[in-house]
């Protein structure tokens, strides 16, 4: 649920500069950009975008049900999303399905950014998972204020047991457009940290004793507590 609230953090500092090497063969379209700190970085060039998109892997030393519970709790939110002033479900288009609204506030002469997306839950008892998918929502789900209104062009969240009590793999997909006049090679700059900030922020969320499943998303995110 957070990919839409961290989808740019224009005000964040930037993390390590990309620099691939020869060696950092694609995969499926993705090219390693850096490894540290267990989190693995990757970015991928879209046809007919200038925007970038990028992906971030690593362990989350907590149950799939927990890593879950933190993506989908919007009060939560605020804590480890940078500039993110508001995050809510707009409406419920099912048990596995809803509207998020994501608004971030941003410094200096930088107009605030606004996001609407359309978010599926895919829980696989098979495979351990859940997964969040993330789409633009079509139609005026939230009347445009003052804001600029981005857009979510693709993303998703995959999170897979490695088995009871060895934590989850956490992966994180996105390709962003905050839209505006922003220039796109300044968009690629400041969103190369996103999926860093993204994953250790999840980390330091589930080291919390106070993580509970939100009542909202308890009937879909069920059978997570037997992975």
């Amino acid at each position: 649920m957070r990919l839409a609230a961290a989808a740019i953090t224009l005000a964040s500092a930037a993390a390590s500069v990309f620099a691939g090497g020869d060696d950092r063969v694609p995969v499926d379209g993705w090219t390693l950009v850096t490894n540290e700190h267990a989190i693995a970085i990757y970015r991928r060039d879209v046809p007919g975008s200038h925007i970038v998109a990028l992906k971030g892997e690593g362990t989350i030393d907590a149950p799939v049900w927990k890593v879950a519970s933190v993506l989908l709790d919007t009060q939560r939110a605020p804590e480890w999303v940078d500039s993110l002033k508001e995050s809510r479900v707009v409406r419920r288009l099912g048990d596995d399905e809803y509207i998020e609204f994501n608004h971030l506030h941003l410094p200096l002469i930088l107009k605030d950014r606004e996001f609407v997306s359309d978010v599926r839950i895919d829980v696989d008892s098979r495979d351990g998972s859940v997964t969040l998918a993330y789409r633009p929502a079509e139609g005026r789900e939230v009347s445009a204020g003052h804001a600029v209104r981005g857009e979510i062009v693709s993303g998703a969240f995959h999170a897979r047991s490695l088995g009871s009590g060895k934590g989850t793999v956490l992966s994180a997909e996105l390709h962003c457009d905050p839209k505006g006049a922003i220039p796109a090679w300044v968009v690629n700059f400041f969103q190369k940290s996103w999926p860093r900030n993204t994953l250790e922020g999840i980390r330091r969320q589930v080291a919390k004793s106070d993580v509970v499943m939100p009542a909202a998303f308890a009937s879909v995110l069920q059978p997570t507590l037997a992975f």
